[in-house]
């Protein structure tokens, strides 16, 4: 394993560490920081940018031939870190302990070390990495803070109280949509210059507002969660996979979101979100085209296809039908017929 040592604020040192430790030179582009990993060690890029008041931005994007370790270090309070990994999966431990944390594809951290004391992440050999941080030091963000905090999260307004690093600070959790939206901008962003620092203050603010969203929604039990997380869309797809199998006796909303391991407000908005539609729409849709298809197929009768899409109602079946396709079953089955002759 190679050990870089490097400073954590500004994070123009740490770039000029990183650049130092690898041997290699480092641009400045309207104070943005870009390294470029040398080929010997791997592949890719870190790059960081300060902003006023405290924010700062560094991403990672990067392939290593070997495993490494990246110890960050300060002669100060070390700044709070808002971790998002977004393709692979690192590794964080606190210089103080030595239990280390998985950060998985899709996942988040909120990280405070105590009084001086770092942070280390562990890149894996091998692995494609894609990581963003937002870094926010303590005493110079408490220059942003003109509202009052009293309605924020008690967890979270003791964190940004905490400008001397007494507590030890750490949250895990899955990022939501809204934030994967925001990370993903980040990264295909082709704005430069001054454009480009405008555009990513921004979204620095705006990575901190969804964050505090997300954390809230976070600290309630799993049924009330109203927010939906970018590894939630996995289950979603199995979800409306389970329906499409189970035309005939479909599951409740209920039942389904159980099944796949999330709750019914959770399921409605993901499948607003993949398909655009509530799940009963999207159900109905299914049987539809599933109806249709036979139809055209001509090996069953109406009333056996509506049975086979769980539609016992055949009148209920016919105005579906038709709302889909302008002609209920039997005039579409006739068409079918005249067309073939």
């Amino acid at each position: 394993m190679v050990t870089l040592y490097v400073k954590s604020l500004p994070l123009k040192d740490v770039i000029t560490n990183l650049a130092d430790a690898f041997a290699t030179n480092f641009t400045n582009y309207c104070h943005e920081y870009t390294l470029e990993i040398p080929e010997q060690f791997g592949e890719g890029f870190i790059r960081g940018v300060n902003f006023d008041n405290g924010f700062g931005l560094i991403e990672y994007k990067c392939l290593f031939k070997e495993n490494i370790c990246i110890h960050f270090s300060v002669n100060e309070i070390h700044p709070l870190k808002f971790i998002y990994c977004s393709v692979g999966e690192v590794k964080h431990k606190f210089e103080e302990q030595e239990s280390v944390h998985v950060i998985d594809q899709f996942q988040n951290v909120i990280v405070a070390s105590t009084a001086k004391n770092g942070h280390i992440l562990l890149f894996p050999k091998n692995k494609q990495i894609h990581l963003n941080s937002l870094e926010i030091s303590r005493k110079e963000f408490k220059k942003k803070l003109d509202c009052e905090l009293s309605k924020l999260d008690v967890k979270l307004r003791k964190l940004f109280k905490d400008l001397n690093g007494r507590q030890l600070f750490y949250h895990h959790g899955n990022y939501s949509l809204n934030m994967a939206d925001c990370i993903d901008k980040i990264q295909t962003s082709r704005l430069g210059g001054f454009t480009r620092r405008l555009f990513l203050e921004g979204k620095a603010n705006e990575i901190l507002s969804i964050q505090i969203q997300d954390f809230e929604d976070d600290r309630k039990s799993e049924p009330k969660r109203q927010i939906l997380r970018k590894s939630d869309m996995e289950k979603i797809r199995h979800a409306a996979g389970m329906l499409k199998q189970n035309l005939s006796a479909p599951l409740t909303i209920a039942s389904l979101a159980k099944e796949v391991g999330t709750n019914p407000s959770k399921l409605q908005e993901g499948f607003r979100q993949v398909f655009g539609q509530t799940v009963n729409n999207y159900l109905n849709k299914l049987r539809l085209e599933y109806a249709k298809d036979q139809i055209l197929i001509g090996e069953l009768n109406i009333s056996e296809i509506a049975d086979r899409v769980g539609i016992s109602n055949k009148s209920y079946f016919s105005r579906l039908f038709k709302s889909a396709y302008q002609l209920n079953p039997k005039e579409f089955a006739k068409k079918v017929r005249k067309n073939s002759e």
